[in-house]
């Protein structure tokens, strides 16, 4: 089977996001659901992470959302059901097959959206350096670089200046650019160790140095990302984009 076009790939996750009472009726395929890239055991990393992030874009947008994530390889045909996969890593990882980086470059062309999260230790550079050499492999068609403070994802729902996650890592976002929109995007800042929580209620992990404040600051780069995966670059082309630069510039003094 192709894969399908990005205008198919998103037709579906868009109209859940913004229309969410005709999606609930739809049914459960309309939900926007984030998936587990398998691939290294990172998956399993961060437990109740994407429920509990899940849970705050139901509460603060109007998108119709699975909470529970979806863990997927990329072998895997629900893959291209999926507007979001997120690639958690803790260390070293083997590379991808020939066949696996074929649907995933299928993917990404369609409309999915990839987003790498280096969970790994302070100091341990294991899962960043497998990271370059495999997006090497996986899109030839340009290296990572840097993506800029004016990028849509940083506005998508929240002003943000740059990615946030549980520690402070890296004050930058990195990212590939394709038809006119970044299918890939990484961060090294443990985003989504942020957000689990134990069946109390409790923070499974602290986030340094900023606490309380730091941990919301990444709940509001989770949800950006969530509607920049599903919605990609509408925010950019609205008639307000403008003044919504020019209060950035004015609370960073640029």
């Amino acid at each position: 089977m192709p894969a399908p076009t990005r205008r198919q790939f998103l037709a579906q996750v868009t109209a859940a996001a913004l229309a969410p009472g005709v999606a609930g009726a739809m049914g459960p395929d309309t939900e926007v659901s984030i998936g587990l890239l398998t691939h290294g055991g990172g998956a399993e990393a961060r437990p109740m992470a994407v429920e509990q992030l899940m849970w705050e874009v139901s509460k603060r947008t109007s998108i119709d959302v699975g909470e529970k994530a979806i863990p997927v390889s990329p072998e895997d045909p629900a893959l291209f059901r999926l507007p979001l996969l997120v690639w958690i890593g803790t260390g070293p990882v083997a590379p991808l097959t020939p066949d696996a980086r074929g649907r995933l470059r299928r993917y990404l062309r369609a409309g999915g959206t990839l987003f790498i999260d280096d969970a790994s230790p302070m100091g341990d550079d294991g899962f960043d350096a497998s990271v370059r050499a495999e997006l090497a492999a996986l899109w030839p068609d340009g290296p990572l670089t840097r993506l800029g403070d004016d990028h849509t994802l940083f506005r998508t729902f929240y002003l943000l200046d740059r990615p946030y996650g549980r520690v402070r890592r890296t004050p930058t976002l990195e990212g590939v650019d394709f038809d006119d929109r970044s299918p890939i995007l990484y961060a090294r800042n443990d985003t989504f160790g942020a957000f689990g929580r134990d069946t109390l209620g409790r923070w499974l992990l602290p986030v340094v140095p900023g606490g309380a404040h730091q941990r919301e600051m990444a709940f509001r780069t989770g949800l950006n990302l969530v509607m920049y995966a599903t919605c990609l670059n509408y925010k950019r082309d609205q008639v307000h984009t403008t003044a919504i630069l020019r209060r950035r510039h004015w609370r960073t003094g640029r």
